[in-house]
């Protein structure tokens, strides 16, 4: 609805604004979601290689560590160190073997499970917990296994020490080697990830190639990242520094579990991405700018034909049939151009007609009008004068009888004034300073001594200062007219009221009254002459006048409001129409009158 008040230019233009601004939005939706799907699968990519990383090293150690063990298992020399049964000097014994191993692991222990010897290349290795995952392996039977001590973990291979063969078999303990999940190994799978790796068992980070400050602030929201496991990606800041994180399981073990984290850098394709965002953003306001002055010139090549073709129908509203119209443009707008001249041309045609028939119908309403109302008093004259003759035969009261002819000629008297006014083509008025407070008074006291409107109620509010320059007979004459209107439309106790309001410029009056109302069927044509409903009497010139009178004024008179419980009229006129004493005579300019 907001679009269709627009003009046609405007509309075409915000039209293929929108447009561009919807397609530019489009299009970094589009690239942001573009290159947004590219880093979930670079992210992706990089996992899947963590993880056949990780299998592929695992696999290589534990190749070399199961070999490593079963070889170290099967020397004498270890087997007969083992024959001793003395801690002390089974791990003083076993440095060598642990050197010619070269894991980060390396324990000896006897057949009941006890660790005999521990060795490892970081020092401060808890032996309690070492003791108890080596038990908890064996007692399952397994040959390798992850264990975990002190923020350590460890990939362990176990052989069995036995001697002799067959049913002589012997069992002198056990031997473990295991390599440790370190930096190192996080480091290699971060060369294949090409972003940084965080190993994690249970809620400890045990190898990352994130900086302190990002590991600790990884470790404060890590139970935040647990659900990403085979399940998607998340956007986190670290140190100042967005990464795009996921998760996999590299061991399943409820005892030892291992989960992978590849954090791929988001701060390139960020700016990348911001960096496109301002291109396409300038390459569409260009775009808009480009489209604007384009369409202008467009659109102005379209509308500016309608607008001459707009004017000519305003103009046509406003009356004037002589307004220039161009048709340019497009053979449309031409064939539509001439159309409207012909159309024109025709429509004062009839208007024409319209008016000359409406003439010649007005004068015939006003003759058959006042010959009826002259015929009417006349006949009153006669048949009074024919009783007055016979007065005294009759017995009839000569006072009486002169008060019917002297109303009858009143009557006729009032009705010539009226077509007098009516017809005056000049602005006759003879102003003086007055009080209109006063001349609504007196014209309000003339209604009420006619005998019929005794009872009418006429209440009138005014502010103190009311004086101003006019005709006070003529304006006497309105509020008179309007007054009696409002007295017959009323009931035998009807109430009428009069409001006067004053500025510095005008005055306004409303006088209201609680009758029927105007009939629908005259409302339009209220002012005009011979109008009149309802009035056993009435000629239909009284609110012709009063619109004659207030328009010499240069004032206008309406119907404010009217309905079943009463009717309003409206009177303005300016305060001053010239010098006090004047008389004015000028002749009507129609321009001048405003409407009613």
């Amino acid at each position: 609805m907001a679009m269709s008040r627009l003009r046609l230019k405007t509309q075409l233009l915000i039209s293929t604004l929108l447009i561009i601004c919807a397609l530019t939005g489009a299009m970094l939706l589009i690239v942001r979601h573009t290159v947004r799907a590219e880093i979930d699968d670079q992210v992706r990519d990089s996992v899947a290689a963590s993880v056949r990383a990780f299998e592929s090293v695992q696999n290589q150690r534990e190749d070399q560590l199961s070999r490593t063990t079963a070889m170290l298992a099967e020397l004498p020399t270890l087997k007969a160190l083992m024959t001793t049964h003395h801690a002390p000097t089974i791990r003083d014994g076993s440095l060598p073997f642990w050197q010619l191993a070269g894991s980060d692991l390396f324990l000896l222990a006897n057949p009941k499970g006890e660790m005999m010897a521990l060795h490892a290349k970081k020092s401060g290795l808890n032996s309690a917990d070492v003791e108890r995952d080596l038990t908890r392996s064996l007692d399952a039977n397994e040959d390798a296994a992850w264990w975990y001590a002190d923020d350590q973990l460890y990939w362990a291979f176990i052989r069995p020490i036995t001697a002799g063969s067959g049913s002589d078999v012997k069992q002198l303990g056990a031997l473990a080697i295991g390599y440790q999940v370190d930096s190192t190994v996080a480091e290699q799978l971060a060369l294949v990830a090409g972003g940084k790796i965080v190993l994690v068992s249970g809620a400890k980070v045990i190898a990352s190639t994130l900086s302190s400050r990002e590991q600790g602030e990884l470790e404060d929201h890590l139970g935040q990242y647990t659900a990403l496991s085979g399940s998607g990606t998340q956007e986190v800041d670290l140190g100042a520094e967005p990464y795009e994180v996921a998760a996999v399981s590299l061991h399943a073990d409820s005892r030892t579990p291992v989960q992978c984290y590849v954090l791929i850098p988001l701060r390139r394709p960020i700016g990348f991405i911001a960096k496109l965002d301002r291109t396409i953003l300038a390459l569409g306001i260009s775009a808009l700018v480009c489209a604007t002055l384009l369409l202008s010139f467009v659109a102005g090549t379209i509308t500016r034909p309608l607008d001459n073709l707009l004017a000519g129908v305003r103009a046509l509203a406003r009356g004037d049939y002589a307004f220039s119209i161009m048709p340019r443009g497009s053979s449309e707008v031409v064939e539509l151009g001439t159309a409207f001249s012909k159309m024109r041309e025709e429509l004062l045609a009839s208007q024409r007609r319209q008016i000359e028939t409406e003439q010649v119908a007005a004068l015939g309403r006003a003759a058959s009008s006042i010959s009826h109302d002259l015929r009417h008093s006349l006949a009153a004259v006669v048949a009074n004068a024919e009783f007055l003759y016979e007065a005294d035969k009759l017995k009839l009261d000569r006072d009486e009888i002169f008060e019917e002819i002297k109303i009858a000629s009143e009557q006729m008297t009032e009705l010539l004034d009226s077509l007098r006014e009516l017809s005056r083509e000049q602005r006759t008025l003879s102003v003086l300073t007055t009080s209109l407070e006063s001349v609504v008074r007196h014209a309000a006291d003339a209604v009420l001594t006619r005998p019929e409107f005794h009872h009418r109620m006429i209440s009138i509010q005014t502010p103190p200062d009311t004086m101003g320059v006019f005709d006070p007979k003529k304006i006497e004459r309105v509020f008179f007219n309007l007054l009696l209107n409002a007295c017959e439309a009323t009931s035998d106790r009807g109430k009428i009221g009069i409001e006067i309001r004053v500025s510095d410029h005008s005055f306004e009056v409303r006088v209201a009254d609680d009758g029927i109302g105007i009939p629908a069927g005259i409302r339009s044509t209220l002012f005009d002459p011979f109008i009149s409903s309802g009035k056993s009497n009435g000629t239909g010139l009284g609110l012709a006048i009063v619109s004659k009178i207030i328009h010499d004024h240069f004032g206008s008179v309406g119907v404010e409001e009217t309905g079943e419980t009463g009717t309003v009229f409206l009177v303005k006129f300016p305060r001053s129409q010239g010098r006090s004493g004047d008389s004015l005579e000028t002749e009507i300019n129609e321009a001048n009158r405003s409407p009613v």
